[in-house]
């Protein structure tokens, strides 16, 4: 957290985070209450039918007792009675036209008020699909399913309540400001929860090109994340990352935790070991403090990846693997994922025993399962880092 910032500056924060967090309330709000509002009305227009029925009921039975009373001779004809038979014979109520009339009104008002629902409904979604925001719509329309961002389509899930859910207080999150001028979110996020207060950290490769890591640390970053290699998506070779060496040196001279990462490309159990003995092999006598994580991904260019017909159960084989292989060693094993990677490509049925580490750049944050680090963004900005950076929350 910044703490160079003018009281004043604080405050304007503060009121920018309200008015997200309003905007996100008055959203999620109007979608709920425009499904109920056509079920308001229509009962209340089918009260009203059913008051006027009851009493078009009672004044026919009135009337018919009337007249069953003056052909048997049972009526006193005095001048009030008169005017009583006059009157109601003269105005009975017809009961066809009173229900026709009535269930008229009743479609014409909830005709109008779903016309009316639509209309928002319908411009509702129109903002969401102009500013780009299609799974925040779907995640607001199906607020109990996980939903999923696939190639063409869209996974909806249920959520298993028999994994390990997040005890991670969500209200509890301050989310990075949308800037209504350039459509961009800018500042960072924060956690603060009963006193316990997520880490700022970040993860870094050969993109990030030289790293000031002592202008990193004086940013406020308490950890990092280096990757350490990769397997090729198509050759299937193990590379070292360019920047390995020069990055955990700097990391750890900086005195900031740390911790490593591998891209996975694995096939089977077997290149799972080897892309752990490759990470194990490399860390050498620098200091790690934190995981070993795999990165599980799709591809870049799916097309050409030589793990693009990989069955769920075959990925997690090889992930299983890794993290076996890793605990063997002695240091904790993690996995990195997506929406995607987690819940499509891999069974987490059987990765209960294992830490995750979840990517997710949308607001606010949704993830059920339980998971110790966030990756909020991949367009942060450090100090010591030229460019952009991915930055994360480890909540414990």
């Amino acid at each position: 957290m910044n703490n160079n910032l003018t009281e004043e500056q604080k405050q304007i924060r503060r009121n920018k985070i309200k008015k997200a967090k309003i905007r996100r309330a008055v959203i999620t709000s109007f979608l709920i209450m425009s499904l109920a509002v056509v079920s308001v009305i229509a009962y209340y227009m089918y009260d009203l039918y059913r008051q006027e029925l009851v009493i078009a009921n009672e004044n026919k039975d009135a009337y018919d007792e009337l007249k069953r009373k003056i052909e048997e001779g049972e009526y006193d004809k005095n001048p009030e009675s008169e005017q009583n038979v006059r009157s109601t014979e003269s105005d009975p109520i017809p009961e066809t036209d009173l229900n026709e009339t009535t269930e008229n009104e009743i479609e014409e008002a909830v005709n109008k008020a779903v016309l009316e629902t639509k209309e928002d409904y319908l411009s509702t979604i129109r903002s969401y699909m102009e500013e780009g925001k299609t799974l925040e719509m779907l995640e607001n329309i199906y607020a109990d399913n996980i939903v999923v961002p696939d190639t063409g389509k869209y996974w909806f899930l249920d959520i298993d309540t028999n994994l390990k859910l997040s005890d991670i207080d969500y209200a509890a999150i301050e989310y990075p400001v949308l800037n209504e001028d350039t459509g961009k979110y800018e500042g960072e996020a924060h956690y603060s929860d009963g006193g316990v207060t997520a880490r700022k950290g970040i993860d870094v490769s050969k993109f990030q090109g030289d790293i000031d890591w002592n202008a990193v640390k004086n940013d406020g970053v308490e950890f990092a994340f280096i990757r350490i290699g990769f397997r090729g998506y198509e050759s299937g070779k193990i590379v070292l990352d360019d920047k390995y060496e020069d990055n955990i040196t700097g990391c750890n001279e900086a005195g900031i935790d740390c911790g490593v990462y591998f891209f996975t490309e694995a096939l089977n159990e077997s290149e799972g070991i080897e892309e752990a003995e490759f990470v194990l092999d490399n860390l050498g006598e620098h200091h790690i403090e934190l995981p070993i994580v795999i990165d599980v991904e799709q591809s870049a260019n799916v097309n050409k990846s030589r793990t693009k017909n990989l069955s769920k159960e075959d990925r997690t084989k090889a992930v299983i693997a890794f993290c076996e292989r890793v605990k063997q060693a002695g240091y904790e094993p993690m996995i990195y994922g997506n929406l995607k990677s987690q819940l499509i490509m891999l069974d987490n049925t059987m990765l209960e025993d294992y830490e995750k580490w979840f990517a997710y750049y949308h607001y606010p944050l949704r993830y059920p399962y339980r998971h110790r680090i966030w990756q909020y963004t991949s367009t942060g900005k450090v100090n010591g880092i030229s460019g952009n950076a991915d930055i994360n929350l480890m909540f414990y």
